[in-house]
């Protein structure tokens, strides 16, 4: 009997062994205290439950992040931070190249974080470019010649990215790199006449009040189809627009990535993800107004149809 009992005494005591996962710690540092953050971080909650020890917020100030992350490296020791927002990590990339860092609800996290940082990676927010790429070749056959205005020091990136995608949907990317808001007006009249749409990216030199409307504009006066990055963009004009659809479910692909980190996978080994839940808004006056008809391939897949 003491023979049966003794293995079954060590499988037991085995089983109650925490996982590298179950036994990391986690500092959460957030950019700020926005709704959208929160969302993000109770979805990271509920990815990765158990092993937040901290929780920091900035405030939106740099000097106040600064300072928490001293203290998040003297005094918590984690083996992961979680860095929710823009701000949170910069500072979380400006001061450690070792701790893993996974952050969310990010625009852009190569020209945050930098392209080659080892030790993180994250869910942002950026929509993927084969979805937008897609959209664009459902608009119909007239369709075949995309501008883009962007700082290649903000977005660069992303066209490179779009570029190839573009291609395999028998799309040419007409481009026009500017380094401040003041020379996208100079850069719309350069793609006037060799474009059949245009591209808001997520880029903020362009992102600029005033440029937006002049875009809005522009897609008007040549009745060039303008597709935005948010509800608000295509509620101004926009034909149609594809945002990122759930911030808590940023939250939960960051924390499966938290999970594959602190199960041992290298953060530069893992791929930033993009959303993988969109919201799409179809602005049906404003194609009116362009003399166009959205697909119906497009209208059954959104989420909001603006009559």
């Amino acid at each position: 009997m003491k023979n049966v009992l003794i293995p079954l005494a060590i499988l037991v005591f085995i089983g109650r062994v925490a996982s590298p996962v179950d036994a990391a710690d986690v500092a959460v540092i957030m950019g700020a205290n926005v709704n959208a953050y929160k969302e993000a971080l109770r979805g990271f909650k509920e990815t990765l439950p158990r092993r937040i020890v901290a929780e920091y917020d900035m405030e939106g100030d740099f000097d106040r992040g600064q300072k928490i992350m001293s203290e998040i490296q003297a005094k918590i020791k984690p083996d992961l931070i979680f860095a929710v927002g823009t701000w949170a990590l910069q500072v979380a990339a400006s001061r450690t190249t070792s701790l893993p860092v996974v952050y969310a609800m990010v625009l852009n996290p190569p020209s945050v974080a930098g392209a080659g940082a080892k030790n993180i990676t994250g869910a942002s927010m950026n929509v993927p470019v084969e979805l937008t790429m897609q959209l664009f070749k459902q608009l119909g056959p007239k369709i075949r010649r995309v501008g883009i205005i962007f700082n290649a020091a903000k977005t660069g990136y992303l066209v490179s990215q779009a570029e190839p995608v573009a291609r395999e949907q028998g799309l040419q990317l007409i481009v026009k790199q500017i380094r401040s808001p003041k020379e996208a007006f100079q850069a719309l009249r350069f793609l006037q006449g060799k474009i059949d749409a245009l591209w808001i990216l997520p880029d903020e030199t362009i992102l600029a009040r005033e440029v937006v409307q002049y875009m809005l504009l522009f897609s008007f006066r040549k009745k060039v189809p303008l597709l935005g990055l948010s509800e608000r963009q295509a509620r101004m004009g926009a034909v149609i627009s594809v945002s990122f659809g759930s911030s808590n479910d940023i939250g939960r692909q960051a924390g499966e990535l938290a999970v594959k980190i602190l199960g041992g996978k290298m953060p530069g080994k893992i791929p930033y993800t993009t959303a993988r839940r969109v919201k799409l808004t179809v602005n049906l006056k404003a194609a009116q107004k362009l003399g166009m008809e959205i697909p119906r391939s497009i209208l059954e897949k959104a989420d909001q149809i603006i009559q």
